[in-house]
């Protein structure tokens, strides 16, 4: 049956029953079993009093680990434990989370795939429930489960950076698993190889290897939410405005619970100048990206020269330092307002994509547009969700200047 967005939209705005289930997955990435947040599982007889009895979702843009959660189970026949018979080490479990539509119909939204930490078994004279802290697959790179390297760890220079993150990827674990199963996503266009030997000491981990030749991109990396490891160009994160819209939020209707605005006029900057590694030959790449365009309220004309440097270890080339100037500029020139907002549960949002808000309590009710930073919600029940966000407006034009 095709998606009918309208549909979900509508019961959204309504009340809705929320639907949540963990999706224990085999080393192939199929499902072994699903565990939901019914109390009524008669249908898998062998964990029919089995259900999720509690649990969060983050989720925080940043490169590196971006999803978090935690879930407690009712676990009174033990079937949770976290001992070789039941779970163990390793074990993927994909989240999804959704509504019962107006018409009957299941909607789910894929949220990740996560690995169980730190479980946390409470015995009580009324009952037995376990809880787990669950991290994206990241915790397989950085160390957290897996990934530290047994020895110095060196990617020679022309190397197809994404040919050298997928060996790494597809390294067996020591027992006939990869590192990750999944291929990643390259979300790039044209890119070069590998500017430079890659390296890492010993006592690194794949996650920092991983980084780095992010890093000759000028990227960004992390697991999205289908458990898929995807990078993408920062310099393109420049264009975050023309970005489609995943929600529509009205002071007037009933999805929107509050805001809390933050301005932060203290970190604008309206000069960026970021400084690469010193070559063989004596050169230095370097890059100056400033802010003079008269429509930007923070445009050096106005209020003056603010100016960051920065050095960024590894960049070999003036391509590389002006995008990351471009960005960094983008990031710290506007007066940012970051929003804190109280919603009822959007399930389809993601990090990186448009929200905006129709401010009707103004003049004209004005549109605001903002870039979503992450979001928490509850697993179970129909609790508020919280979505953070920075403001896109008033993005200038850059001036480059050669330095």
């Amino acid at each position: 049956m095709a998606f009918d967005y309208n549909l979900y939209e509508k019961s959204l705005r309504s009340p809705f029953q929320k639907l949540c289930r963990l999706r224990f997955l085999n080393p192939d990435g199929f499902t072994a079993f699903v565990v939901d947040n019914s109390l009524d599982n008669q249908a898998n007889a062998t964990r029919s009093k089995a259900f999720i009895a509690d649990g969060t979702i983050s989720v925080n843009l940043q490169n590196g680990q971006r999803r978090t959660a935690n879930v407690t189970f009712d676990n009174v026949d033990g079937l949770f434990d976290y001992n070789v018979n039941h779970v163990w080490f390793g074990n993927e479990v994909a989240i999804d989370e959704g509504l019962i539509l107006e018409d009957g119909t299941e909607c789910y939204f894929q949220q990740g795939i996560f690995l169980l930490t730190h479980p946390t078994d409470a015995v009580q004279p009324t009952g037995r429930t376990i809880s787990y802290n669950l991290v994206d697959k990241w915790a397989n790179l950085d160390g957290t489960l897996y990934g530290n390297l047994e020895g110095a760890y060196e990617v020679a220079e022309n190397t197809d950076p994404f040919s050298a993150i997928s060996a790494l990827l597809a390294e067996d674990k020591g027992n006939g698993i990869p590192v990750d199963n999944m291929p990643l996503i390259n979300a790039f266009s044209p890119y070069d190889n590998t500017p430079y030997t890659v390296s890492v000491d010993g006592e690194s981990t794949l996650a920092e290897v991983v980084l780095k030749l992010v890093e000759t991109l000028a990227g960004l990396v992390g697991y999205d939410r289908s458990g898929r490891l995807r990078i993408e160009p920062s310099n393109e994160d420049v264009d975050d405005i023309t970005k489609p819209v995943q929600w529509t939020f009205r002071l007037d209707e009933s999805t929107l619970l509050g805001m809390t605005y933050d301005i932060n006029n203290e970190a604008v900057y309206n000069d960026y100048i970021v400084v690469g590694e010193q070559l063989d030959d004596g050169s230095q790449p370097c890059a100056r990206v400033q802010n003079y365009d008269p429509r930007s309220n923070t445009n050096i004309n106005l209020i003056g020269r603010k100016t960051k440097r920065e050095t960024a270890s590894g960049y070999s080339t003036n391509t590389q330092c002006r995008d990351l100037a471009t960005w960094r500029l983008k990031r710290s020139t506007v007066l940012t307002s970051s929003v804190n907002i109280s919603a009822s549960q959007i399930f389809h949002i993601q990090e990186n994509q448009l929200v905006e808000i129709i401010r009707t309590d103004k003049p004209g009710s004005p549109t605001e547009k903002h870039l979503v930073q992450g979001f928490s919600r509850p697993l179970v029940g129909t609790g508020e969700m919280t979505i953070s966000a920075i403001s896109t407006v008033d993005i200038p034009d850059f001036t480059v200047v050669q330095i």
